[in-house]
């Protein structure tokens, strides 16, 4: 999510989650088009980045409106913004509507005068009137959204590393022995395969990244669903500097509409490489697209660089072997991505399909029942072929106690059921509710493309 950091210092955070008694006359309204001049000047001032490029950018999104901006104004100023972006994302079989809380930031001088909880106040009513499910936002100040309900629900995944022995992995000499990877064929059976050639992206060779990105993220956790004005609108908003592709036989390709010969291609901004996505026939293509990446960074002087993959990304062996560090942690320089569930009964329908296919992937199976207790309220959670349903009630054979943040850590893949029990965390009724639970809800590691985010570097206006 674009520029959705809490625009405060930490300070000013606390201040904001301290007060007990905010201001009556804090009245947060929905944006109008008329409003666009004004709210870029506050974006301006608050997000630089979010001032130029981006802001036409945004406008220009499929499905934007202008009263998904919410707005406190002072006068003709406006003196505090937040955003509410809808996406779908993959997750797992299922397809999961959510809503991402962005631009959320105030004036310098009205910090600390409780605009930022009116501001996130008004935008869980707006979603829970609109009956979005899931809410979604990145932030530096974790600590003051898990007051207001909010738990983090994912892991970074990146690597860094030296550009120099990321090269000679990917380049050994030829003389030296090749040893095959797990998960993918060797380097020795690659040079068997067609030549592949790395050049720059041409616009009208879109269709060939649309059909890698579907293939490859399909029952991904996180990846956005990208139509087609989506994709035309990501190209055109540039978040990136560059695209390679990687080309099987010559790099002068036929129109043909998908442009098969397309294998792979790489997104990169600066010493980043934001979006590696290949065709699994061909691994080394990924491979062959990293080290163009490496040679082009260490022309630019650039000795080290980052990588973002999810953590079970077959090129994470080479990025291992070559001494790169992994970032798996729910904090990266402060920053985490969280969620909040907004209407549990519709969001465990949604998953009805991933749910078969969990039940289905441990054999055979009949109707499933997890109760859970949260506070001094029970719920049931009943899975049968055709429905899931959650109902008020006390199940007598199975129940979960926790709260309504680990609720949505559950449903959204985040939580490690033993392990939480274990720890004192959760509690259960019985070791047969632990390993039901765990069956229900495997840890599924949610991460979302860095590319659908990054601030535009230039914007055709």
């Amino acid at each position: 999510m674009a520029s959705t950091v809490l625009a405060s210092d930490r300070d000013a955070a606390r201040r904001t989650a301290q007060q007990q008694d905010l201001s009556p006359d804090i009245a947060v309204v929905p944006g109008t088009s008329r409003d666009h001049t004004a709210v870029q000047q506050f974006l301006s001032s608050v997000f630089p980045a979010s001032a130029g490029a981006d802001f036409a950018a945004q406008l220009d999104e499929p499905d934007y409106e202008p009263g998904s901006r919410l707005l406190i104004k002072r006068a003709a100023q406006v003196a505090g913004h937040l955003r509410l972006a809808p996406r779908e994302i993959r997750f797992g079989n299922a397809t999961l509507p959510v809503t991402c809380v962005v631009d959320v930031g105030v004036l310098p001088e009205r910090r600390g005068a409780g605009y930022v909880s009116r501001l996130l106040e008004a935008a869980e009513r707006t979603m829970t009137q609109r009956k979005d499910l899931v809410g979604l936002l990145r932030t530096s100040e974790p600590g003051f959204f898990r007051r207001l309900g909010w738990t983090v629900c994912a892991r970074h995944g990146h690597w860094m590393v030296g550009c120099h022995r990321l090269l000679a992995q990917l380049q050994p000499s030829p003389d030296a022995p090749t040893p095959p990877r797990v998960g993918s064929r060797s380097r020795k059976s690659s040079r068997k395969s067609s030549e592949l050639h790395i050049r720059y992206l041409r616009r009208v060779e879109l269709a060939a990244l649309a059909r890698l990105y579907a293939a490859q993220t399909r029952g991904a956790y996180g990846a956005t669903i990208r139509s087609e004005a989506y994709w035309r609108w990501l190209i055109d908003r540039r978040g990136y500097d560059r695209i390679y592709v990687a080309i099987e036989g010559s790099p002068e390709i036929k129109l043909d509409g998908q442009f098969a010969a397309i294998l792979g291609y790489a997104a990169v901004r600066s010493a980043r490489l934001v979006e590696l996505v290949s065709d699994v026939a061909r691994p080394d293509a990924a491979e062959r697209l990293v080290a163009r990446f490496c040679r082009d960074a260490l022309e630019q002087d650039l000795r080290e660089i980052r990588i973002d993959l999810p953590l079970d990304h077959p090129l994470c062996a080479v990025l291992r072997e070559s001494g790169g560090r992994a970032c798996h942690h729910e904090l990266d320089r402060g920053q985490a991505l969280m969620a909040k569930v907004f209407h549990p009964d519709r969001l465990v329908q949604t998953l009805h399909d991933e749910f078969l296919a969990r039940i289905r992937s441990a054999g055979p199976w009949g109707q499933r029942e997890l109760g859970f207790v949260m506070g001094n309220r029970g719920w049931i959670l009943n899975i049968t072929p055709r429905h899931c349903r959650w109902t008020a009630g006390v199940a007598r054979r199975t129940r979960l106690a926790c709260d309504e943040p680990q609720l949505g850590q559950l449903l959204l893949g985040h939580l490690d059921v033993p392990a939480a029990v274990q720890a004192g965390q959760v509690s259960a009724l019985n070791r047969r509710t632990v390993e039901l639970a765990d069956e229900l809800f495997p840890r599924r590691p949610l991460w979302l493309p860095p590319l659908d985010d990054l601030p535009a570097t230039r914007y055709p206006v």
